[in-house]
């Protein structure tokens, strides 16, 4: 599997009856997402009232044993905002959303299920950098319940700053950008599915942890 993600696929499943789970692959296959046609695609991640620019794509081609990528038809993402122009373009000094200690797991959530009430609005969020087979999270971890194993709730963002002297599950974080949808392709001329993500427009390692557990 391509591309891990947080606990949060377990919440489509369950809702919110508990905000914790197994890791799990968001990208390939993932039945809580629609395929869509590759012009759908191009036209849901490009689209002209989100906030920034979405004329400059950015391919991540995974490194997938046997598969070599776009060459040859092999699964890629792509993240289709240019982070530097939007770092210029867009003010972040007072987010649409702040994502607090309460309702943590709530929100996260309803970015996931509801994205279009959310694309393109800027958010903070502060949580544990978690690096996932090579894919960056900002995420919490989630109580304990009879369908849980301790897992994180979190949610991929993408950055172009050097962040490889973070520790994964160990360095606290401050992530604040856009909410973005990607598109992952994956090869064999199968349609591509949609992802969300945050454009991080500004990272910061905070000094102290924060309330890494999270209720709700």
């Amino acid at each position: 599997m391509k591309k891990a993600v947080s606990a949060l696929i377990l919440f489509l499943t369950l809702s919110l009856l508990c905000a914790c789970g197994e890791i799990a692959d968001e990208h390939a296959g993932n039945p809580s997402f629609s395929a869509q046609t590759e012009s759908e695609a191009a036209f849901s991640v490009s689209a002209p009232d989100a906030v920034g620019s979405g004329t400059d794509a950015v391919t991540s081609v995974p490194a997938a044993e046997g598969s070599s990528g776009m060459e040859d038809g092999g699964p890629y993402d792509v993240y289709p905002y240019d982070i530097e122009t939007d770092k210029a373009a867009v003010d972040i000094s007072d987010p649409d959303i702040v994502v607090g200690d309460n309702l943590y797991a709530t929100q996260i959530n309803d970015w996931y299920i509801n994205f279009e009430d959310y694309d393109g609005k800027t958010v903070e969020i502060e949580g544990y950098y978690v690096d996932l087979d090579g894919y960056d999270f900002v995420g919490r971890k989630g109580p304990a319940c009879p369908y849980c194993s301790g897992g994180y709730v979190s949610f991929e963002f993408s950055t172009d700053e050097d962040i490889s002297g973070w520790i994964s599950e160990g360095s606290w974080i401050r992530v604040t950008g856009i909410l973005r949808e990607g598109a992952m392709y994956p090869g064999g001329g199968q349609d591509p599915y949609p992802f969300y993500y945050i454009e991080a427009l500004r990272v910061e390692e905070m000094d102290a942890v924060g309330v890494g557990t999270v209720s709700n």
